[in-house]
């Protein structure tokens, strides 16, 4: 399911931008005094950091016989959301266009585990209780993407962005006797699931070709079947008459993360910040004329 609001964020970025390009100093090609070398973003970069992941889930499933194919059962379990702390290593490249636009293309690896896991418990006689569920975990996840960036001084810079991302998960589904598998569980499967990614961050210029980012990310991975799967008796045997289950999940992410970059060919000196708010107004042209 789309985050409408992460999607209006980035498209307020996108008009921020927009409108910074048209305002009367733009026109001019200004910069403010300071604007030299040490404040051109144009270059390749590499970075590492750290942060949080926050996964959301929406499972469905549905159960049909095997021999009619006929449908049996289906249910929804409400969104499950699991969190965990990822690392992240990645690298780019920015061209500094005009004065104050900053366009880039990047790619980054994120490595890190975090686990969703839904089960059901009842009793099934004799002091003995059953679970059954199911249960992801998410490995590693890779990212390419371009990102738009304003520049709101000569250090800082707003930016949004936008991609691809791939992420690895390990899905299984399990069935317990007293927190004992029974045979044939659980069943296991490694899945990929792909999708969109739309975000927003704050970079500055540190000096010394170093540059200290925020950023949140949204991403939408679309959904990805498990199954089908057979339903097994108490003693691991196929139920009579047989019937499977196939399951379904829709997988959102959101993350934020603290990134370190260096970029190639930067001037080692700290450069002091100016504001663009300091930049001169552009002359009046507002008067009559014949």
């Amino acid at each position: 399911m789309v985050n409408h609001s992460a999607i209006a964020g980035v498209a307020g970025v996108v008009m921020m931008v927009a409108a910074a390009g048209s305002s009367p100093a733009m026109a001019q090609g200004a910069c403010p005094a300071g604007c030299d070398g040490a404040t051109n973003w144009t270059g390749f970069w590499l970075g590492a950091g750290f942060g949080g992941n926050a996964g959301m889930i929406e499972h469905d499933y549905v159960v049909t016989d095997d021999a009619t194919g006929n449908y049996v059962n289906s249910g929804n379990d409400s969104y499950r959301g699991a969190s965990g702390f990822i690392g992240t290593v990645g690298l780019g490249y920015d061209w500094h266009v005009r004065d104050r636009f900053v366009l880039g293309a990047f790619t980054d690896f994120d490595f890190g585990t975090s686990e969703h896991k839904e089960s059901d418990r009842w009793g099934i006689g004799g002091g003995s209780y059953k679970t059954a569920g199911w249960k992801m975990e998410q490995n590693s996840t890779w990212s390419i993407g371009a990102r738009i960036g304003l520049l709101t001084s000569n250090t800082s810079m707003f930016y949004g962005l936008i991609g691809y991302a791939r992420t690895d998960m390990d899905v299984s589904v399990f069935t317990e006797i007293d927190g004992v598998s029974i045979p044939g569980r659980p069943v296991s499967k490694n899945i990929d699931f792909s999708g969109l990614v739309l975000g927003a961050g704050l970079e500055h210029n540190l000096g010394n070709g170093f540059f200290l980012k925020g950023e949140y990310r949204y991403t939408n991975y679309g959904s990805e079947s498990f199954g089908p799967v057979m339903e097994l008796d108490n003693a691991g045997n196929p139920l009579s008459p047989s019937r499977s289950e196939t399951d379904t999940f829709d997988l959102d992410s959101h993350s934020v993360r603290l990134t370190l970059a260096y970029k190639f060919g930067r001037s080692p000196e700290v450069v002091e910040e100016v504001s663009y708010k300091d930049i001169p107004p552009a002359p009046s042209y507002t008067r009559p004329y014949k």
